[in-house]
Formats: structure tokens, C-alpha cells, sequence
């Protein structure tokens, strides 16, 4: 299993979508993007070489990825920004101003060698799924131990894990994007694998019924009866309850309908939902997760503990 290595937002008008400042020039060069390479400071170096593992991370994030003052990352990702080697963008917030949300531009990639970037400017909801992705990371490493869940393992999907569909045999994809391994409980306990769903927002509810009616074919293909939890991450509550409400007809999906009631059943109560905002480090010790088949809000640690008495 790989692990990864390693506040206050600048003022802003509530609706501000990017940084005003103008960015390095599209036409530039690679040689120009090099030369700026070198005449970066290690600081920067360790800001790019994140940003090229996890994707998204917001400027709140990267303090805590750093240990540097809110005020020192800021500025970096500053000069990062006018020199064309991230973007970021300020995404709108019902309450209160949002973080800064930063991804390597295509210059930034070549500038630690990393592979190119697809473009994220026009997917606002697939940016903040992304840093979603890193908060529950961050959340279960910093503070899961205060409630009994130990981190051992975590990364990025870049493809679903596949499984064989128990009635045609085709190999399909569950379409998850990370996978955490966590041991509820004492430490020494069995591990539990969570396979990570965070793109929710503006998502069909088709596509979400399809999500969910996959992971029961994933169940039902599994060997083992305690593989995996499918966490599913949701930004705002309504989303949270859009997806529980969608779970509610998981039967009634195409890829579910010729599995048994017991397996659907099992699915059901293996979706953990988990919502975001407004308070993202919540995501380990509050009760901000609740399952299709109990909608009382409860912690994370819960919900596993559950399932792992479910699965003896």
C-alpha cells in the first residue's frame, strides 16, 4: 500500500471565481516554463511536487502538508500562479469566502516532470471533489486516532478497481477514485478497505443510481464478506440526501435487478455518505455520515464499526 508524502483565506468578494491577476501566458514555451524551474526555491518545489500527487489541494490543506504559516504559503502560491505554474480558483460558498483551490498548469507538471494535467478551469465541481478527496485524508490522518480510527494506507485511483459482473461475466469498473485502508477500533484490529466516491455534485441521478447498483455487483462478485465500505462524499447536505434518497431505489437499477434482495441489502448498508462542508476536518469525529438503510447522523468510526460486525 502507498502512502502520500506530505485557515484563513485571503479576502476576496464572495462570488470571485478565479485570481484577478494574469497568469503566464498561454503562448509561452517549456524552455521559459524551465527557466523558472530553476530559479525556484525548495518551498515551491515541495508546493509543485504535492499538487502533482494529490491532484487539487486547497491553500488550507497545503498549510497543513507543509507546516509553513498560512501567510508563507500564500505567497508562494502567489508567485507560482503569476509564473504560470498552477492555477487556482476561489469557488463561490453560501457562507463565508472559500480557500483558494490550486492544480499544476501543464507548465507545472513539465516543471517536475510529472505528466500533463487535464483541464480543470470549466469543472468547478470536479476541482472541489478533488480537494474532497485530500480533506478526507487529511481528516482520518490528523484526527482519527482521537476517536479510534487508525490510517494505514491511502491513495488515488487512477482507474476503478474491476470485478467480473456475477451474471454476464463482463470485467467492469466501480467507478471509485481513492481507496483508504483504516482499522476501526483498538489498534490491531482488521483492517477495512474504503473505496472513496467524491464526484456527486451535478451528477444524474441516473449515474448515481448506476454507481451505487455497480458497487452491490461488486459485493456480490467479492469473496470476502467484509470487502469493501463504499464512502461517498457529498458537499453540501442536499447532496447527501439525494444520494441516500437514490440509494433507497438501488433495485430498481438496471445493473442491480437480477441480483438477490440480500445482496442489495448488504450494498445498502455498506454506503456510507458523509458530507463535506461546512466544516471538512469534521469528516473523521463528527456526525456527518449516515447509510442508506439508518440516516441518523453518526461518525464515520461508527458507521465501520458497524460494518465490521455486520461482516463476522
Amino acid at each position: 500500500m502507498s502512502h502520500n508524502p506530505m485557515s484563513m483565506a485571503v479576502p476576496s468578494r464572495e462570488d470571485a471565481r478565479a485570481d484577478p491577476t494574469p497568469p503566464f501566458p498561454p503562448s509561452a514555451s517549456s524552455s521559459q516554463a524551465t527557466a523558472m524551474h530553476q530559479g525556484l526555491r525548495p518551498v515551491d518545489e515541495v508546493v509543485l511536487a504535492l499538487l502533482g500527487t494529490h491532484e487539487v489541494l486547497t491553500s488550507g490543506q497545503l498549510v497543513r502538508l507543509t507546516g509553513l504559516p498560512e501567510r508563507t504559503v500564500q505567497h508562494h502560491l502567489g508567485l507560482l500562479y503569476r509564473a504560470g505554474l498552477i492555477n487556482r480558483v476561489r469557488p463561490p460558498r453560501e457562507v463565508g469566502t472559500s480557500p483558494y483551490h490550486c492544480w499544476l498548469t501543464a507548465f507545472g507538471a513539465a516543471a517536475i516532470g510529472d505528466e500533463k494535467p487535464g483541464a480543470r478551469s470549466d469543472d468547478l465541481a470536479g476541482v472541489q471533489a478533488s480537494a474532497a478527496l485530500s480533506e478526507l485524508w487529511l481528516a482520518v490522518r490528523d484526527r482519527g486516532k482521537g476517536v479510534g480510527l487508525e490510517l494505514r494506507g491511502w491513495r488515488r485511483l487512477p482507474s476503478g478497481p474491476p470485478y467480473q459482473d456475477p451474471h454476464t461475466g463482463t470485467i467492469r469498473e466501480l467507478p471509485a477514485e481513492a481507496e483508504m485502508i483504516v482499522i476501526p477500533g483498538p489498534p490491531g484490529g482488521r483492517e477495512m478497505r474504503l473505496l472513496v466516491v467524491a464526484r456527486t455534485e451535478r451528477v444524474p441521478a441516473a449515474r448515481l443510481a448506476a454507481v451505487l447498483a455497480r458497487f452491490a455487483c461488486f459485493l456480490a462478485a467479492s469473496s470476502d464478506p467484509s470487502d469493501p465500505v463504499l464512502t461517498v462524499l457529498a458537499r453540501m447536505s442536499r447532496v447527501a440526501e439525494r444520494v441516500l434518497t437514490t440509494a433507497d431505489t438501488l433495485g430498481e437499477a438496471p445493473a442491480a435487478r437480477r441480483l438477490e434482495e440480500g445482496v442489495i441489502a448488504t450494498a445498502r448498508h455498506r454506503v456510507a455518505v458523509g458530507v463535506v462542508e461546512p466544516h471538512p476536518v469534521g469528516l473523521a469525529t463528527e456526525p456527518v455520515w449516515a447509510t442508506p438503510a439508518d440516516r441518523r447522523p453518526r461518525r464515520l468510526i461508527d458507521i465501520l464499526a458497524e460494518c465490521a460486525r455486520s461482516a463476522k
